[in-house]
């Protein structure tokens, strides 16, 4: 190909491989490799370090989209729809058997090991984990890709029906309109399902790169065609234009400090408005988009005027990991794990980590260059028992191993940790995975999942000292978040705070959760209000509380139980929404011992009602100054047996006294609604069922809450910790 050549540029010969992609996916290789394994290094300035505007697995995913359309329409033109349908089908059983094999060998051992990606998993119930992997609802870090991958491959050969029908046009429009929706309704689009530990590759944003590629492979041939005489050179030059500015302004975005005159905090919300709403890697923001489509066209306009020289110097590195791109990724993580355990475990000095984490990254991809070409371990990816072994071993090590529970799901004290800074925290879980690298002594780095925002609920920051999340709390050493889910049950957006303790993000641990419920007149910024989270805060700093997380959920005037007359259902957004999201998103421990529900006022009787009424969901709950109506005095909270099924009165008369929830009742002896806690103890009495009341000086009112939020807090202490030692 490259004889009797007068220009440096590429030109094709016949119909076979284009070579250009295969050395681009060699890159897009490289650059993960580098991403994945060791640390940050100065190889960084060549890859982006997984925090440029866009990264390798855009371009794997877009370039996997592409040969594939490539491929299947000299298939189905050669051999015809169902048999290139079947091979594709073929294809996506290999994924889907590489992808259970590298899931059930990674979390396991990674848990077990205790690496900085860990996550800290529950495995009490090996079959529940064993049945959620093989059926591709539970991911974890670095094997997020080939999931996504294999349910690309699994929904393909929808597209290529269409495109062999000529509904080009279909297949984009779909595409485009399912990436577009996602960018305002992403718990509504939310495609093919929820998949537990997928924090960055949401398959309704990402699919636009593969079905994009797909489209631009299966019309290559014309396209290459009508772009014959196109000014390739003119091309090159505006999108390297395009490419210098977006890495000056990302210089000049991690240097915002520098030039922007206001206070840290104002430019690094700045800086997190930037990566969330403009150029979010997790939902593919727009900015990700355009910035994809300018550094692709730069890598492969320069590859292609300069095919040559690029060839000579490159091509005997990247074209074999381009062609082999599947068996390097999976390579790459067998490597990752043993690397990741020798590094956590050197004690080199800081000077020495990033020439180190160099060093290890080009002998990392020295060796899979020596697996590929030496065909070591490959195996026939479409026929032979071979490609079955491997699953069916994964699966028998999970169920050997995973009955030791190796992993940390008890409560206890955190030992002491280096602080660190917060917004790096931040930064990190705005891309959804953490970067790769030695944490200090003694702690551990996990991403922190947290929930999708929709673009209809970014704004810009405020500037200013407004700017905080609650007016009500200071300087802290956990982390107050003002965050917004979808309830199901309400069909809309409700808000929360939710507090996490000091060292959240750092530690390979689960916590107790505590639901705090407002009252009547209130919102949910009414125990912030109260001096709750700052108390929290100083207990577990103090080490005389163990840290635990607080959730903060507004409830309007509903009581926070189902509705009488208008329908609206507060008791399930209360026992049912709130709870799975908070499980689904954060590091909470599992079993209602471990889960608590206190309530002020109309929230002491949310929380009675809902513990009652669940406690296989809530092991703990507190009614603080408790409002308890009388059947009639609230409309909304209907009559008859729909009062009787809310009313935490009756609902005590039915409570078991073998299993009812540990219960703290409390109201000042100026209360108006002393009369009613009174009652609700003597029906507990009554039925000899433990629980404590305390009657203290005080009113119904805001100043007596705050005088014992403390109190609150050891009682929930004691009540989800009851084995501890101080």
């Amino acid at each position: 190909m490259l004889k009797n050549r007068k220009s440096w540029g590429y030109v094709p010969e016949g119909a076979g491989r284009d070579l250009r992609i295969d050395l681009l996916r060699g890159f897009a290789v490289v650059a993960m490799v580098i991403d994945h394994i060791a640390g940050p290094s100065p190889l960084y300035a060549i890859t982006g370090g997984n925090r440029f505007y866009t990264s390798a697995a855009e371009g794997f995913i877009f370039i996997s989209g592409l040969v594939m359309g490539l491929v299947y329409q000299r298939l189905i033109a050669r051999d015809g729809l169902g048999i290139s349908l079947r091979r594709a089908l073929e294809r996506a059983v290999t994924l889907y058997l590489l992808t259970i094999t590298l899931s059930l060998a990674l979390i396991p051992l990674s848990e077990a090991s205790s690496v900085y990606w860990a996550q800290g998993l529950d495995f009490s119930d090996p079959i529940a984990f064993l049945v959620s992997v093989l059926a591709l609802h539970r991911t974890y870090y670095l094997v997020d890709i080939p999931l996504l991958y294999t349910i690309l491959i699994l929904v393909s050969p929808l597209a290529l029906i269409l495109l062999s029908q000529g509904k080009t046009a279909v297949v984009l429009g779909l595409s485009w309109l399912l990436w577009g929706a996602y960018q305002f309704f992403p718990e509504e689009t939310e495609m093919p399902w929820t998949i537990s530990g997928n924090y960055l590759f949401y398959a309704s944003a990402w699919q636009v790169f593969f079905f994009t590629g797909l489209a631009l492979g299966w019309h290559h041939a014309g396209l290459t065609q009508r772009l014959a005489k196109f000014h390739r050179r003119g091309a090159l030059f505006v999108s390297l234009i395009g490419t210098a500015l977006l890495v000056a302004g990302y210089w000049v975005m991690n240097r915002l400090g520098t030039f922007w005159q206001a206070e840290p905090v104002d430019v690094q919300e700045f800086q997190l408005f930037l990566l969330e709403a403009v150029f979010g890697k997790a939902d593919v923001r727009p900015g990700r988009i355009i910035a994809s489509l300018i550094v692709f066209s730069f890598l492969y306009l320069l590859v292609t005027e300069l095919w040559r020289p690029v060839y000579r110097a490159l091509g005997w590195f990247l074209l074999p990991l381009g062609q082999s791109a599947l068996y390097a990724y999976a390579a790459h993580l067998v490597i990752a794990l043993p690397l990741a355990l020798m590094l956590q475990a050197s004690p080199l000095p800081e000077t020495m980590r990033w020439p180190l984490n160099a060093a290890i990254q080009i002998a990392a991809l020295a060796l899979l260059w020596v697996l590929i070409r030496l065909r070591l371990f490959f195996v026939n990816p479409t026929r032979g028992w071979a490609r079955y072994a491997l699953p069916v071993g994964a699966i028998c090590m999970t169920l050997i191993l995973l009955p030791l529970d190796p992993s940390p799901t008890r409560p206890g004290l955190a030992s002491a940790a280096p602080e660190v800074d917060p917004y790096a925290s931040r930064v990190a879980r705005a891309f959804g995975t953490p970067i790769p690298g030695r944490p200090p002594a003694n702690v551990t780095v996990v991403a922190l999942p947290t929930p999708r925002p929709s673009l209809r609920q970014i704004e810009l920051p405020a500037i200013g000292p407004e700017a905080r999340v609650s007016r009500y709390v200071g300087a802290i050493d956990g982390t107050l978040q003002n965050i917004r889910f979808y309830s199901p049950a309400l069909g809309r957006d409700m808000q929360y705070f939710i507090y996490l303790p000091p060292n959240y993000d750092r530690e390979v641990r689960r916590y107790p959760v505590l639901f705090m419920l407002h009252g009547n007149s209130g919102s949910f910024e009414e125990w912030p209000g109260y001096g709750l989270v700052g108390a929290a805060d100083r207990l577990i700093a103090a080490r005389e509380i163990l840290p635990l997380i607080i959730v903060m959920p507004q409830g309007d005037f509903s009581y926070w139980v189902n509705q009488a007359g208008t329908g609206e259902r507060y008791g399930d957004y209360t026992t049912q929404d709130l709870p799975r999201h908070v499980q689904s998103t954060y590091r909470v421990l599992f079993g209602s011992e471990h889960w608590a529900i206190g309530g002020l006022s109309m929230g002491g009787f949310g929380a009675l009602a809902s513990a009652f009424r669940h406690p296989e969901t809530f092991g703990v709950v507190g009614a603080h100054s408790p409002a308890l109506p009388h059947e009639g005095e609230r409309d909304f909270l209907g009559a008859g047996q729909f009062f009787a099924d809310k009313d935490p009165i009756q609902l005590a008369r039915r409570l078991s006294p073998t299993s009812h929830p540990t219960i703290w009742l409390d109201a000042g002896d100026e209360d108006p609604w002393l009369d009613r806690v009174e009652l609700v103890h003597r029906v507990l009495d009554r039925r000899g069922i433990h629980h404590e009341l305390e009657v203290s000086p005080g009113e119904h009112w805001g100043t007596y809450w705050m005088e014992h939020v403390v109190d609150y807090l050891r009682f929930y202490d004691r009540a989800l910790n009851p084995e501890r030692r101080l």
